[in-house]
């Protein structure tokens, strides 16, 4: 008997950024791109990026209220690229911005901790 992937077939190859990458709610991916350096943010950057397109298109194919399971896994992953991509995408050269805001005083009230399309897990 096979062990099920964490991820759909066509992108195992991203397998081992799920643990930590793969976050499933808005406030995990703030508090993941805050506790982070540039480096670790450059890794997953330049490893996510030329694959978005094809994960793009994959998830785009499937309705959010019906992912589970290893599509579910996926969205994730691509959630957390879109949600921490800023520093890199506009060159900031830094994870901590000092003086910005306190980002450990927001509070979230997040559509993914209690969606209407009823996510199943």
């Amino acid at each position: 008997m096979t062990t099920p992937s964490i991820l759909p077939q066509e992108f195992l190859d991203l397998q081992h950024l799920v643990e930590a990458w793969a976050l499933k709610c808005e406030e995990e991916r703030f508090k993941k791109l805050h506790s982070i350096s540039y480096q670790e943010l450059s890794d997953f950057y330049h490893e996510m990026l030329p694959r978005m397109p094809a994960i793009m298109a994959y998830v785009s194919q499937r309705k959010l209220s019906a992912m589970s399971g290893p599509d579910l896994t996926l969205f994730n992953l691509a959630c957390t690229m879109a949600e921490t991509s800023h520093p890199m995408d506009l060159g900031w050269g830094s994870t901590d911005f000092p003086g910005a805001y306190r980002w450990d005083a927001f509070q979230f009230a997040t559509i993914s901790k209690g969606s209407r399309a009823k996510l199943v897990s």
